[in-house]
């Protein structure tokens, strides 16, 4: 049922294309075929009566309009109205249902047991926490889920902001959410992914492409990995410099070394100070002092800064730092990045902080995950990528999600793995290393979560 998508769109473009598409179609027209989407998923998948509930936007005239085509065809519905509709799209669905003689009650703090409650109270425009009687409508809903119940969700969960992907206080907790003409970057990120259940989307026959998309959805085609000619051998193929994975905290540096090896790189050199250890025999291990860290530096390609990476190096940090080769930026990288007073770098660099390290690089801790990641880039230049549910991905110029959650990966050593799939793919010679790395990671997810054989994995399993 749901449709492909590629383009991602904030709140404010979304209603661009409306009003676009309202130059040549009735708004009502529009706002049954939304309806009818919802309809057509319900009288394929569910058995039983459909509570509606309905807020006084046009997010409420979708549930208006479905409620009519359920009845119509049959089905026992009853809607809730919260508020009466002040669009006029809206008014045109409740006379409909009227008409129709649809039961329509006005809320009374109550709900009827049901099979199936749909959320049409609230649209993807919200910017604060929902106000009474949403609120306790929405924590209505909430208990409801937890009891088992159907919960479905019209184009958003109400509380979820469809722009940037914050769940205010509360917010529906959808089993489904049924999205249409335009995919809402919001719902594939942040907050979001834990509200909207299975996420549907379909375009309702509406073509977007006369407004420009706020994002794009990260897909393979949209990488480049290096082809190896049968002539290539470790000389050729780039070499990598990982400066971490000091005593106490060696793994880090071993991830992503061989990370970088099976990324593409001929050769790892392993910056660290650690002798204690049964070292990984491909890589080739260097003094964490001055004059050798710039011998290996010149020989290689892409400088990994940070897995793994102690107090104590600052010096050799700030030669590293402005050493004239591509960095990936990581970890304790990241922590000297935001202490210093240091901001664009003249060579080339990708980032990859968690939330709590990208806030600590923009000084803010409010910003959302769009915002944060615009503000790093204006600060630090390079391209970024801000992990989490949903990676977003600041990359030539252009905003990419990675459509893909899996809490497995939320354990250590999974962002060193990361950095060294980067670094590895970069000498090679991508010229998408940021998008590449991250669609990678997610490829070796996929397959290590078939392959796994107790609950929960570990980073190594990535690349084993």
């Amino acid at each position: 049922m749901c449709d492909n998508y590629k383009d991602l769109f904030s709140t404010s473009s979304v209603y661009n294309i409306e009003k676009k598409i309202k130059k040549k179609m009735n708004g009502f027209f529009l706002m049954m075929k939304a309806a009818y989407t919802a309809f057509d998923y319900i009288k394929l998948n569910t058995k039983g009566e459909v509570i509606i509930l309905c807020g006084k936007g046009n997010n409420g005239g979708d549930g208006y309009g479905l409620g009519a085509l359920l009845t119509m065809a049959g089905r026992e519905v009853k809607i809730y109205k919260v508020e009466d509709p002040i669009k006029t799209e809206a008014k045109a669905a409740l006379k409909l249902c009227q008409k129709l003689g649809v039961k329509i009650k006005k809320w009374s703090k109550s709900l009827k047991d049901s099979d199936i409650y749909v959320d049409a109270l609230l649209g993807a425009g919200i910017k604060q926490s929902p106000r009474e009687p949403y609120k306790s409508i929405i924590r209505y809903l909430i208990r409801k889920k937890n009891k088992g119940k159907k919960i479905i969700a019209l184009d958003v969960p109400s509380g979820i902001d469809g722009t940037t992907g914050v769940a205010y206080n509360p917010s529906v907790i959808a089993s489904k959410t049924i999205t249409f003409l335009a995919m809402k970057k919001g719902l594939l990120t942040g907050d979001a992914v834990d509200y909207t259940g299975d996420l549907i989307f379909k375009n309702i026959g509406v073509n977007q492409k006369k407004v420009e998309p706020d994002a794009i959805l990260l897909k393979k085609s949209d990488c480049d990995f290096k082809i190896f000619q049968p002539s290539f051998h470790k000389g050729t193929r780039g070499n990598v410099l990982v400066f971490g994975g000091m005593k106490g905290m060696e793994g880090a540096g071993i991830l992503s070394g061989i990370s970088a090896l099976r990324a593409g790189a001929g050769k790892v050199f392993w910056v660290t100070d650690t002798n204690k250890l049964n070292f990984p025999p491909e890589l080739i291990t260097v003094n964490p002092e001055l004059k050798d860290t710039l011998k290996f530096l010149k020989m290689s390609n892409v400088c990994i800064l940070g897995p793994g990476l102690t107090s104590g190096f600052e010096e050799l940090i700030v030669n590293i730092w402005n050493f004239k080769i591509p960095l990936v930026l990581d970890a304790g990288g990241l922590r000297w990045l935001a202490k210093s007073n240091f901001r664009q770098r003249s060579d080339h660099l990708i980032g990859t902080p968690h939330p709590g390290e990208a806030k600590d690089l923009v000084g803010q801790r409010e910003l959302d995950r769009f915002e944060t990641i615009r503000k790093i880039k204006k600060m630090y230049g390079g391209d970024w990528i801000l992990k989490g549910p949903g990676t977003l991905i600041h990359e030539s110029n252009q905003l990419w999600i990675n459509n893909f959650k899996m809490p497995e990966l939320g354990t250590a050593g999974s962002g060193d793995i990361l950095a060294g799939l980067i670094a590895g793919i970069w000498s090679s010679g991508s010229k998408t290393p940021a998008r590449s790395g991250v669609w990678f990671h997610t490829n070796l997810a996929k397959k290590a979560l078939k392959k796994r054989k107790t609950t929960y994995f570990s980073a190594s399993d990535l690349i084993n």
